[in-house]
């Protein structure tokens, strides 16, 4: 018997170093004779970049990313002889790339819990792949500073997925506790913070929140926070071993430079920036391989991993399409279908098409939303159930529908294992500091942050060039997003314009049959359907550029957390107000609000109370959603609004595709109804003013005195609006509820002396109590709310829909107000009414 291995063994030559030459001496999987040009160009730019600390490398979703990082580590051992660490955010993903490592014949292992580090791996012989706690947790086999653990060195660390690690990562250096788990530790420090949050004029907020009847998060504002350091941290000590002991070595000594953020499920301690330099292995590792799509922007690399800026403002890249599969997009909202439910239409599609062995998926942005498509899809919840679903799709045993909870990567569905791909609603967070950062991060981050989600889910169906998938976004956020400008720029190229042909593809349609018949033309091959994406995208076929100012961002951000731990708190505090007060952040208000956020914490920590005071309330001033200052911002008078029609135009133009603009309505009008909490109505109430072209604003919220609403308009008044919302039918108004609408025209009267201005009560009747002397105010019953909401949206379809220039548009949309009875004085003498006298006795 001829021993091949021996044989091979005895005519041993020096190992390879260049990946291109370790890729042809492997054994290549059946019709796989080379790499793909993008791959070929990329590990050759690695190659001469090869011993920098810090190289990010991008490569479109599907173009073979996998077997690059893979070939870059067996370089890397084959070079050095040391240890290679491959990490990715989820097992299904850590069990892809040992699927991929054996299909080549490289050598790589799995991390597995509970057992030493491989031998193998340590001899710098296989490559270990393991999610990121297998290195980023606080009792890592890897050593953690401080421990008096071995540390072990790597000669590489491959970071996969780098540019959506973040939320793997923070998790790591999160500690979670769950009021289902430990409702007494969760109630203790719930009332140890009560006290600030009634202070700063959120204790209704947080009192609901903590009882269950709202979503949401607050933030412990950060005075607070820093005044109960020393009693938090012996009050968790005591408590840790028994919630999550892998965390507490990393925040023991870091709560001064951690959020705390309470929900109704948890409260969740959290760095600002996760403190990787207390894994030596990470800190000290020679050569760090930031795998990450082509996208603009990478600052996220930076905040999570402390990477050099200028290391990531020069990744490695490719302008080759090779791995981009063909996609055609649709959008159900920005079609003419007469009125069609699309959700039915969708699901009836999905199903026919898996009856004939075309596999469906739908990827859905939380379970409770996951639980809509379970009348003809299958719902596996666990990741093990998830791996079993995929692997029989992928085998052809199966074809679906199956609806897939939250889960944007780690799910690869080539060829027919999917030929349509739903995607429900725009991805949402899924941990507390998610949540809060939505909230309160500047604009252009999270829109970043959601762009990533989005490609990554649209790029499930399609793994290759080879590959086609059609792809139909509904819910009215999604396409509300994609339908903004601004918002396509943090999208690839590629995405770019296979969206921008998708919107024209959709625009076209206007019969249910027309869509059945449109997604043919690409599961059956129409020549002129695969001739007409191939001649668009390329397009595309360039380099992504890279967002300077994101990166500088993060770069100072990420110096000052350093600063901040390391208590230079002169120094780090100095470097944010340069960065606050640069002229490139001058045009981005949301971003300068959160840096002054940041920088209120550490003049806390300073114990300087008032420049904390200033900072925070510039963070507030600009986003109520940051944690108000303990003394409320004096209300500045806003300058007189411009023409109402000319606002609604200006915001329609922010819009490439206009008809995205009724979905973000639509979503937006959607808590103007009894049902939603009062703050929720309130905030509808404010963003209807927006849409009718008022300035809307809500100045009991964010100053503590005023009405609940302020519509200022271009006539001769402004509406003054207090919402009763809660308030059931036939319930009246009462002489409090008008003394307080009172209060607030009086407040009016001082911040806007000689405007004109009319009193209004939202509330479900127009009947007040014979105590009550509501002489001169009107009832905008939640009735009439709702058909002032009907006739602004024929308003809007009928703009969605002209023709023509500014000027134009503003023409016929003064034309269309004053149809609809939308003018100021039209509003209140059609759709408000004075107030009757109840019938019931007087309280």
């Amino acid at each position: 018997m001829v021993d091949f291995k021996k044989l091979r063994e005895s005519k041993a030559k020096p190992k390879p170093t260049n990946p291109r030459d370790i890729f042809n001496g492997l054994p290549k999987p059946p019709g796989i004779n080379d790499l793909y040009a993008s791959q070929a160009e990329v590990l050759d730019a690695w190659y001469a970049r090869r011993t920098d600390k810090d190289v990010v490398v991008k490569l479109h979703t599907g173009g073979g990313k996998t077997l690059v990082a893979l070939l870059m580590a067996q370089s890397v051992m084959n070079e050095t002889g040391e240890p290679v660490l491959y990490l990715a955010p989820t097992n299904q993903l850590v069990e892809q790339v040992i699927a991929k490592s054996k299909e080549y014949g490289i050598a790589a292992v799995p991390y597995i819990k509970g057992q030493p580090l491989s031998a193998e791996f340590q001899d710098g012989k296989s490559v270990l792949v393991g999610a990121y706690e297998t290195l980023f947790n606080g009792r890592s086999k890897f050593g953690v500073r401080g421990s008096g653990q071995e540390v072990i060195k790597v000669g590489a660390i491959v970071l996969d997925d780098a540019h959506v690690a973040l939320s793997s990562v923070r998790e790591a250096f999160t500690l979670n506790i769950s009021v289902k788990d430990h409702k007494d530790v969760y109630t203790e420090l719930a009332d140890r913070f009560r006290p600030a949050f009634k202070d700063v004029g959120r204790g209704g907020s947080f009192g609901d929140i903590i009882s269950g009847k709202e979503f949401g998060v607050i933030e412990v504002p950060s005075w607070a926070w820093h005044r109960k350091l020393d009693e938090i941290q012996q009050y968790l000590s005591g408590e840790v071993d028994d919630i999550d002991p892998f965390v507490w070595p990393f925040l023991r000594d870091n709560l001064g430079v951690c959020h705390c953020l309470f929900s109704k499920s948890a409260v969740s301690i959290t760095p600002i920036f996760p403190p990787v330099d207390l894994l030596p292995t990470f800190e000290e590792c020679g050569r760090r391989i930031y795998m990450s799509a082509t996208i603009a922007d990478d600052s996220e690399i930076v905040r999570t991993f402390g990477a050099a800026q200028e290391a990531v403002a020069m990744p490695v890249t490719s302008t080759s399409l090779a791995g981009v599969g063909e996609r055609m997009i649709l959008v159900p909202g920005l079609m003419k279908l007469g009125g069609t439910a699309i959700l039915p239409m969708v699901k009836d599609i999905a199903t026919k098409l898996a009856e004939r062995k075309r596999g469906v998926a739908i990827l859905s942005a939380s379970g409770a939303a996951a639980k809509e498509w379970t009348d003809i899809a299958d719902y596996p919840e666990t990741t093990k159930a998830v791996s079993a679903q995929v692997a029989e799709m992928q085998a052809g045993d199966s074809y679906g529908p199956v609806v897939l909870a939250n889960r944007y990567d780690g799910i690869d569905l080539a060829g027919n294992a999917c030929r349509f791909l739903v995607m429900d609603n725009l991805p949402q967070g899924t941990t507390n500091y998610d949540v809060f950062r939505m909230n309160v991060v500047a604009d252009a981050a999270v829109n970043s942050l959601l762009a990533q989600r989005i490609e990554q889910g649209i790029g499930r169906g399609t793994r290759g060039g080879a590959d086609y998938c059609v792809i139909m976004l509904v819910g009215t956020k999604l396409v509300g997003w994609i339908g903004r400008k601004k918002n396509l720029d943090f999208l690839t190229a590629s995405t770019r314009v296979q969206l921008k042909m998708g919107q024209e593809v959709s625009e076209a349609v206007t019969k249910p049959q027309e869509v059945r018949e449109t997604i043919l033309k690409c599961l059956k091959r129409d020549p002129d359907w695969v001739a007409y994406h191939a001649s668009e995208l390329a397009e595309a076929a360039h380099a992504a550029p890279v967002d300077t100012v994101a990166l500088k961002v993060a770069s100072v951000e990420r110096r000052v957390f350093k600063l901040q731990r390391l208590g230079q708190y002169e120094k780090a505090l100095s470097a944010l107000e340069t960065l606050i007060d640069d002229v490139t952040l001058s045009d981005d208000p949301q971003r300068r609000a959160w840096l002054a956020a940041l920088g209120a914490r550490i003049a806390y920590q300073m114990e300087d109370e008032p420049k904390g005071q200033k900072l925070q309330t510039t963070a507030f001033s600009v986003n109520n959603n940051h944690s108000p200052p303990r003394k409320r911002p004096m209300y500045v008078a806003r300058p007189t609004p411009g023409k109402q029609s000319g606002t609604i135009v200006k915001r329609l133009r922010e819009y490439d595709q206009r008809a995205a603009m009724l979905a973000d309505f639509d979503e937006i009008m959607s808590d103007l109804v009894p049902e939603a909490s009062p703050s929720r109505y309130e905030e509808a109430l404010a963003n209807l003013g927006a849409y009718l072209g008022f300035d809307a604003e809500r100045p009991e919220k964010v100053h503590k005195v005023g009405p609940d609403v302020l519509w200022r308009t271009d006539a001769e008044f402004d509406f003054v609006i207090e919402a009763k919302s809660e308030k059931v039918d036939g319930n009246p108004l009462y002489k409090k509820d008008h003394a307080q609408l009172l209060e607030a025209e009086h407040w009016f009267k001082q911040a806007y002396p000689g405007r004109d201005s009319i009193r209004v009560s939202a509330l479900p009747e127009a009947v007040a109590d014979e105590k009550a002397t509501p002489v001169g105010s009107f009832a905008f019953r939640l009735d009439d709310v709702t058909k002032v909401v009907g006739a602004l949206r024929g308003v809007l379809v009928e703009l969605v829909g002209a023709s023509g220039d500014a000027a134009a548009l503003r023409e016929q949309c003064e034309a269309a107000l004053t149809k609809a009875g939308l003018k100021p004085a039209m509003i209140r003498d059609r759709f408000m009414k004075p107030f009757g006298k109840s019938k019931l006795k007087g309280k």
